[in-house]
């Protein structure tokens, strides 16, 4: 697989229509058709197009809104549907696309910079929105934005159902779930510890988890249901858990003696996100990992008394993803950052990236790359320009997806 995200959230990989009309519609065609020449012209095979990106949707759902990032506003037409074009000009250049569905986040607004009570902000959505529709399966993030509860189980209920209305739809290859599981930045949900005990939980890390593996299993068994193959793929923060040896205090969270080999200081996605990759992929419910690897070879920063500090390498990153592959028999693919090639650091280096993949083809496991995100084809810097040029010299030919 050689693949590229397509990032619909906050207008990163496609522009906004100003009007709907048949000239703003061509246009748009336009672009999309330019995302699949782009593809073409670096030789991938493969887009992760995000379809789902604020409990909203950039195809005909009978569930969730359009999303305003086509036009500006929920919920209103954008004159065809999007994802259904892309995967009509894709088949035809022979890309496969992989349907890309953020599970939980209901609303990108700070509503206290807003000056807004969460009523408020919930009913500024369309009539349509799960959120509007069930606030009472809604919760407030640390920083004050609106999430689904993933505790709910109409909300596990919903976003399965509307990963199964894309799967049975559309000619995917695959649905795709991001690291975005519970937020980064924690929710705040007074009556989360009830809810936890409700069900058995002492330990609200335990119960955060066991919602999230709810929801994947879920998932799992609809699609289970389709009489056609559609896989599903996670690309999850790219450390797990971190190796116990390395921690001077224990974190019972963090630290598992199966762990990798990163600074015990470092976010892991089963305590910092409550997503037990892992787990899935031991218990057969995904078809495929990518892991988000976004950090460099050397990784080497001198700290404030002039010592060396490095808190993860990619290549650590990497080696641990192939044992958990090699484990549990699920397809690995890296994901790559290409989007971090800048004018100053080790990120300046234009030959990092193409070092990446040559170091993925010495692993054992390593099925492809995914870039994120596709905006960098488009942009320009000394070091991003000869990483382009560097990457076309690799890549020459193409490459059928694996089937």
């Amino acid at each position: 697989v050689r693949a590229v995200w397509v990032s619909t959230v906050a207008n990163i990989d496609i522009p906004r229509m100003n009007e709907v009309n048949d000239e703003e519609i061509k246009k748009y065609k336009e672009y999309l058709q330019m995302i699949i020449d782009t593809v073409k012209e670096y030789k991938m095979n493969t887009v992760v197009f995000q379809v789902r990106p604020v409990g909203d949707a950039l195809y005909a759902s009978e569930l969730n809104p359009w999303s305003d990032v086509l036009t500006g506003k929920e919920d209103k037409y954008p004159g065809f549907d999007v994802f259904g074009y892309f995967c009509d000009i894709a088949e035809k250049a022979n890309v496969k696309v992989h349907a890309w569905v953020n599970p939980y986040r209901a609303g990108r607004v700070d509503i206290n910079e807003a000056n807004m009570t969460k009523e408020e902000f919930i009913n500024t959505l369309s009539e349509k929105n799960f959120a509007r529709k069930h606030p009472e399966c809604t919760v407030l993030t640390k920083k004050n934005k609106l999430s689904l509860d993933p505790a709910s189980e109409k909300v596990m209920e919903f976003v399965s159902d509307s990963v199964l209305e894309i799967a049975e739809k559309y000619n995917i290859k695959a649905v795709h779930i991001d690291d975005y599981f519970y937020p980064y930045e924690g929710i705040e949900d007074p009556e989360e510890e009830a809810k936890a005990k409700a069900r058995g939980f002492e330990n609200l890390g335990d119960f955060r988890r066991d919602n999230v593996n709810r929801l994947i299993e879920m998932i799992h068994n609809k699609l289970n249901t389709l009489p056609k193959k559609v896989e599903f793929g996670i690309s999850p923060f790219g450390i797990y858990r971190i190796k116990a040896d390395n921690f001077e205090v224990i974190d019972e969270e963090k630290a598992w003696e199966y762990g990798s080999n990163n600074h015990p200081g470092c976010t892991t996605c089963y305590k910092g996100l409550y997503a037990d990759v892992y787990y899935w992929m031991e218990k057969g419910w995904i078809d495929y990992v990518v892991p988000q690897a976004y950090w460099d070879l050397d990784n080497t920063t001198i700290d404030e008394n002039g010592n060396e500090k490095c808190l993860v390498r990619y290549a650590d990153v990497v080696q641990w993803w192939s044992w958990a592959a090699e484990k549990t028999n699920v397809k690995l693919y890296i994901g790559q950052g290409i989007y971090r090639v800048s004018r100053e650091g080790n990120w300046s280096n234009s030959d990092e990236i193409p070092n990446q993949l040559l170091y993925n083809q010495t692993v054992e496991n390593v099925m492809g790359t995914v870039f994120f995100t596709f905006k960098t084809f488009l942009e320009s810097n000394e070091a991003l320009d000869e990483t382009k040029v560097k990457l076309k010299k690799m890549w020459t030919k193409e490459v059928p997806d694996e089937e």
